[in-house]
């Protein structure tokens, strides 16, 4: 067994998927299998961050064939019980998150004890492809508005996450609450997103409708196209190959409404 040592959970979640991707890539985990630990690990820190006390650790080694990601949380508020074998609804008022960890891994457990809550996710090294390496952090998201004839063009890049996704949801807010529920968002630039960026898309899709609108969502990449398969959010979301397709969705649905 090999045991690299524990780091402290912060608020920098883009780091410390980083470290997870460079050490289990290291290990010889490639390809979807590599992005879903790094999704899993992340899902299970954001969990400490938002419904822990905000501390708590993890720590990542290798034993017989495996890549293991254990996190402590010290409040021990999550138990065994929290998992659900049912899909969360798709009306963003719940989010995806442990169901998604169950769903990707090769094992996942919980354990709850004096020490708190321990989460531990093990999955197996073996070839896989599609899906590249994250090279690299990109904690920081950017969203710029384009203003065109259809409707307001949002280019996000970066990482969509727990951390970030609350300004795209300020973003699309603004954009209602002014009066403009007809809205692309090109996803072309985002190399991460997890249950919480999941979870603004929806909610974003629900109260543009709710007014009228359309939300269409272009360039969605690889790894995010997988989480929307998973969650069966593609029944839910406008989806298009790229933001010219979203605007001509737009224009079509504005000249029947």
């Amino acid at each position: 067994m090999s045991l690299p040592g524990a780091w402290p959970i912060t608020d920098d979640v883009g780091s410390m998927r980083d470290r997870i991707d460079a050490f289990a890539s290291g290990a010889g985990l490639a390809g979807p299998r590599l992005h879903d630990l790094v999704f899993a690990a992340n899902e299970a820190v954001v969990n400490v961050l938002e419904h822990g006390d905000g501390h708590g650790t993890v720590r990542i080694w290798v034993e017989e064939g495996q890549v293991i990601v254990e996190v402590n949380d010290p409040a021990g508020r999550l138990t065994p019980a929290h998992l659900s074998p049912s899909r969360p609804s798709l009306d963003g008022r719940r989010g995806f998150g442990l169901w998604l960890m169950s769903e990707v891994c090769d094992g996942l457990t919980i354990e709850q004890g004096d020490g708190g809550s321990r989460v531990e996710m093990r999955m197996s090294v073996h070839e896989g492809t599609g899906i590249k390496p994250r090279g690299g952090a990109q904690q920081r998201l950017g969203v710029a508005v384009t203003q065109r004839p259809a409707g307001p063009l949002l280019t996000v890049s970066g990482d969509l996450d727990a951390i970030t996704s609350p300004q795209l949801q300020a973003v699309v807010s603004d954009l209602l609450s002014s009066g403009r529920p007809f809205i692309a968002a090109d996803l072309s630039g985002v190399g991460f997103c997890d249950s919480s960026g999941l979870r603004v898309l929806l909610m974003s899709t629900v109260a543009a409708r709710e007014l009228g609108g359309l939300l269409v969502l272009a360039g969605v990449t690889g790894p995010i196209d997988r989480l929307l398969r998973l969650t069966g959010s593609l029944t839910v979301l406008a989806v298009r190959d790229n933001a010219e397709e979203a605007l001509n969705l737009l224009s079509e649905h504005r000249a029947g409404s």
